[in-house]
């Protein structure tokens, strides 16, 4: 890895900050946006970093004032149980911090903005940053917290939420509930929600797509019209779970296999049948599905194997670069099949790798132009440990030769 591949990996961190930048600053027309703008969040709602909170009332109490999530689960015990089993909690990781501690102050707020978004978080941060303490999640504040309840439900302290679950209510609630009631609005569950952060404005589209487009796969799908949103599947019956790629059984609940044995070999048939976006959505995964013939014994037959890969491959070489991009789009197949070649059975399954891109190009390049034993060198090799370990396999099927 030369000096000039080491420097692209940085360049295309800060790319990436500055294409949420752009979204953030409340871009969602040029991001794509066709919704109707009575179902989207205020324009300044996802100005990010969203601005600091401000003096709470006086007569609030602790509860009240702190944004720290632990504070929400006095009353709200169930969503903040969730919430930490979530990625949105593990937001501010190892493998973001370690690139952040070679950023500084200034390049980490681009990152931040999605990852840690309050500017109370930021501030916590690089007070960090600047004691030298900024490797330590107990020195780092709130924004080791990662995306915490406030990013979503706090601007000015006013709370905000989706409508009443009960009786479909929108608007404020009475002004003397605990923190001053909540301001429901129906646009809390529309994927435009999501959209500041999940869909990068065509702006800077890599062969005309943006390096994250999942809104815009979204709007393109037949589930807009069905009354699916992003919260839909991500957060079912209003629960605080986000589960995506890194979770097998959501993985496996939006795809549909099926095998066949034919006479000139077995196939693997995989459709895209339930995930509301291309699959996978980012860059980063890769999928294969797989094959291989076994003998008498159950042994993978040699030379064999048969994969086909699912993946949008991109690579940065002083600017992004599409090599191919063979993902599923909503109600699309793929077909893998592998000839008999005198053998009787076959062994097939999906593989998914939800790192792969991470694991194979970002952390390795980091590594090699950190110095061994720094703070920012252990958390890469940490993080790279874990890419490593999250794949897993899905569909594990054997056919038998008809």
């Amino acid at each position: 890895m030369t000096t000039g591949d080491r420097r692209g990996i940085w360049l295309a961190a800060a790319l990436v900050a500055i294409q949420v930048a752009a979204v953030a600053a409340g871009d969602l027309e040029a991001a794509g946006s066709n919704e109707g703008q009575a179902n989207a969040p205020p324009p300044d709602y996802w100005s990010l970093p969203i601005p600091p909170q401000g003096e709470a009332l006086a007569a609030w109490g602790d509860l009240e004032r702190t944004l720290a999530p632990e504070a929400c689960a006095a009353c709200h015990e169930e969503q903040y149980a969730e919430w930490r089993t979530s990625l949105h909690a593990a937001a501010f990781s190892p493998g973001l911090v370690g690139q952040l501690l070679s950023m500084g102050p200034a390049g980490a707020g681009g990152c931040m903005k999605c990852h840690a978004p309050l500017s109370e978080q930021a501030a916590d941060f690089a007070a960090a940053l600047t004691a030298g303490t900024g490797h330590l999640p107990a020195r780092q504040g709130l924004a080791a917290k990662g995306v915490v309840c406030a990013a979503c439900h706090l601007r000015g302290h006013r709370r905000f939420g989706p409508p009443q679950r009960d009786t479909g209510a929108i608007g404020q609630s009475h002004p003397d509930a605990p923190h001053g009631g909540v301001y429901r609005a129906a646009w809390f569950e529309s994927s435009e929600f999501c959209a500041a952060c999940h869909q990068f404005p065509q702006a800077f589209a890599v062969n005309g797509k943006p390096l994250e487009n999942t809104v815009a796969e979204w709007r393109a799908s037949p589930f807009p019209t069905q009354g699916v949103a992003c919260q839909t599947c991500h957060m079912p019956d209003r629960r605080h779970l986000w589960r995506g790629i890194h979770d097998p059984d959501m993985v496996a609940s939006g795809l549909t296999a099926e095998f066949a044995a034919a006479p000139d070999g077995a196939r693997f048939f995989l459709t895209n049948s339930g995930v509301g976006h291309a699959f996978p959505t980012y860059v980063t995964p890769r999928v294969e599905m797989r094959a291989v013939l076994l003998d008498a014994a159950g042994r993978e037959a040699p030379d064999s194997a048969e994969r086909y890969v699912i993946q949008r491959e991109v690579v940065y070489a002083g600017g992004w670069v599409e090599r191919r991009d063979t993902r599923l789009l909503p109600g699309v197949t793929a077909t893998l099949t592998v000839p008999w070649r005198g053998y009787r059975r076959a062994r097939m399954w999906l593989e998914v790798r939800p790192d792969h891109y991470y694991d194979t190009k970002v952390y390795d390049a980091l590594l090699a132009g950190l110095a061994t034993g720094t703070p920012a060198a252990d958390l890469i090799a940490r993080a790279d440990r874990a890419a490593l370990t999250s794949s897993y396999e899905l569909f594990v099927t054997e056919v038998a030769r008809p």
